[in-house]
């Protein structure tokens, strides 16, 4: 049975079956394999996010913004691809969250095939972004350091990955959690690459003595509010603050005053990297997108070591309590929670 995830004008979440649709002339069909549940995700879902989905099915918005699929079939004007491509989504809106999908070939770009298609279903929202922050936002010289907030998301393990081709140090900030569990993850982060680790409360203890030992140049918020003033306290003068998110609710407030801007010499800017990545052509997202595959490949990119829950669901089974009970646990954000990844066997 094929399913699609789906959100009703009264927001409620959906899951729907439907026939696998024919391809058009200049379409070709999809079969999605993974698919994540991101931030971005729930903006949607919550209508706080500029980008509506741009296809229906019964008059429901179907979900899923990031995803990995393989053709099946091509419309007879079709030349770019062929059956057995691995594709992603050129444009948000697409829908990843369903089985199959007859799409226009303007939506999607062909990438590499992975070692592992997990890596694939996350190129465009986590390390697309995690490139673009430590490669273009300024220009970063061996032995800075990077400071992120929301320390264990797929786009901060990125970060690190990033940041030590460079010769850059990571400070990663987590929630506060029970001992063990904090003593778990910093072991975890501090082996994938973070020089330090610290929690929200001892970051707050520590922030203006990091700011006197370490040459921290560039703060990542994706929180916001307190999160993201205490990011700001530890930037040394002449730094740059990026806000990138409201994973901390859009209701709180930044602490910024004028010394910031002003005696300190701040730099701060809104980031998106989807503005990132419509800058380049067509061929350069391409060239870029399997740039990364390669390093996957050839194991000098890895998997995040947390934040991923694999969620496997069967083609042909009804599957409509695995599938909307990922989406309600992503939805929940409870501290240690992981990213979900839809596996569409």
């Amino acid at each position: 049975m094929s399913f699609v995830i789906t959100q009703a004008p009264d927001h409620s979440i959906r899951y729907e079956s439907y026939e696998i649709p024919e391809p058009q002339s200049d379409e070709v069909l999809v079969k999605f394999l993974a698919a994540p549940v991101n931030p971005l995700d729930l903006l949607v879902i919550k209508g706080a996010y500029p980008v509506r989905p741009k296809f229906n099915h019964s008059g429901n918005a179907i979900l899923g913004y990031e995803g990995i699929g393989e053709v099946i079939k091509c419309g007879t004007d079709v030349t770019r691809f062929q059956p057995g491509d691995l594709v992603i989504p050129s444009a948000f809106g697409v829908g990843t969250w369903r089985s199959y999908a007859a799409l226009n070939t303007s939506l999607l770009l062909k990438v590499d095939r992975p070692n592992d298609l997990v890596f694939a279903a996350l190129l465009r929202m986590a390390i697309a972004p995690a490139y673009f922050l430590v490669e273009e936002i300024r220009t970063l010289k061996p032995g800075e350091c990077i400071i992120q907030n929301a320390g264990t998301s797929t786009v901060a393990q990125y970060v690190t990955q990033f940041a030590a081709s460079r010769g850059v140090s990571v400070i990663s900030v987590i929630r506060d959690r029970s001992p063990d569990e904090t003593q778990l993850i910093k072991t975890e982060l501090f082996n994938a690459g973070a020089e330090k680790v610290l929690t929200e409360s001892e970051l707050a203890s520590q922030a203006l003595d990091l700011r006197k030992t370490k040459k921290i140049v560039l703060a990542l918020d994706s929180v916001y509010g307190a999160s993201g003033s205490t990011l700001l306290s530890a930037l040394s003068d002449g730094g740059t603050f990026v806000h990138m998110g409201f994973l901390g609710g859009s209701g709180a407030r930044l602490e910024l005053g004028p010394q910031d801007l002003f005696g300190r010499r701040l730099t701060l800017r809104g980031f998106r990297g989807s503005d990132h990545m419509a800058a380049r052509s067509p061929e350069e997202q391409a060239n870029l997108l399997n740039h990364w595959v390669a390093l996957f490949n050839q194991h000098t990119l890895r998997l995040p070591v947390l934040g991923l829950s694999l969620v496997e669901l069967s083609e042909g089974q009804t599957n409509e309590t695995t599938a909307l009970g990922a989406v309600a646990r992503a939805q929940g954000g409870s501290i240690g929670q992981r990213k979900q990844i839809l596996l569409l066997k």
